[in-house]
């Protein structure tokens, strides 16, 4: 029998280390693999936006979603491990958990912020919400130190903002 496990997939891909792991992980045990985008709609509301504009620029967000949740199927593809995509709108954090919750997932599997524990605190985080409040069982992969490392130098430079 398969493992369902859920894998939320974010657009400035930083959840690369969760997929990867989530493919040699299948070496170990059958897995279903769900990829997950999650299109932040809370970030339009309160803020003015026309309902028209907000219809476009969610369209626009569900075409990026797309495109990143394809080439985040590359690999399993690559690894005949099976897999979906999906694409929901709200807030994030809470999202997850309740697709987690509600449709009978054995684990989300997900990568560690790229945040600093101030940057966390101060805008709150889809990881630490995900840690806190989901009841399905949560599998937190951690980033290797170089790509902590180019992650800091990169958002140093101003070359990579939070999406």
């Amino acid at each position: 029998m398969k493992s369902k496990i859920l894998i939320p997939v974010d657009t400035s891909r930083n959840s690369l280390s969760a997929e990867q792991y989530a493919i040699k992980l299948n070496w170990r045990m059958p897995l279903r693999s769900t990829l997950l985008n999650v299109i932040n709609t809370k970030r339009l509301e309160g803020h003015g936006i026309s309902p028209a504009d907000q219809d476009r620029i969610r369209q626009a967000m569900r075409r990026r979603a797309q495109a990143v949740l394809e080439a985040a199927a590359e690999p399993f593809e690559k690894a005949q491990v099976e897999y979906e995509i999906r694409i929901e709108e709200g807030s994030p954090g809470p999202v997850i958990c309740r697709v987690a919750e509600n449709e009978g997932y054995d684990m989300v599997v997900i990568a560690q912020s790229g945040l600093s524990e101030w940057e966390e605190i101060l805008g709150g985080s889809v990881v630490r919400t995900v840690l806190n409040r989901c009841q399905t069982p949560v599998l937190l992969v951690k980033h290797s130190e170089e790509y902590m490392k180019a992650q800091r130098k990169l958002r140093a430079k101003g070359e990579l903002l939070p999406t």
